[in-house]
């Protein structure tokens, strides 16, 4: 997916250590972007090295941007057993118009 948006909101960069199933241990690297397109907000998130190459990028509000990225889904259950939805959109680029 490619749009224009305008930055509402950027994230601090985060780090997050995790254990991996093989025992090593590893780090989720995020950046968090809250963006308006039209009347919709959207959240999404810079992941890996892109949010590491961008840890310290400024996004000024207001400004249009060209945003790309994927929608993931993700089904899982409350602590009642309902089952619940997750979207989540992963950034894969963000750049000025």
């Amino acid at each position: 997916m490619e749009q224009i948006v305008t930055i509402i909101a950027v994230g601090a960069y985060a780090e997050r250590q995790y254990q991996k199933q093989d025992g090593s241990s590893e780090y989720f690297k995020s950046r968090g972007v809250t963006m308006k397109h039209g009347g919709d907000v959207i959240y999404g998130e810079m992941t890996g090295e892109l949010a590491s190459k961008n840890r310290d990028t400024q996004y000024y509000q207001n400004q249009p941007y060209v945003v790309k990225g994927f929608w993931k889904h993700r089904p899982w259950q409350d602590k009642n057993g309902e089952e619940r939805h997750e979207n989540m959109f992963y950034i894969t680029d963000l750049q000025t118009l």
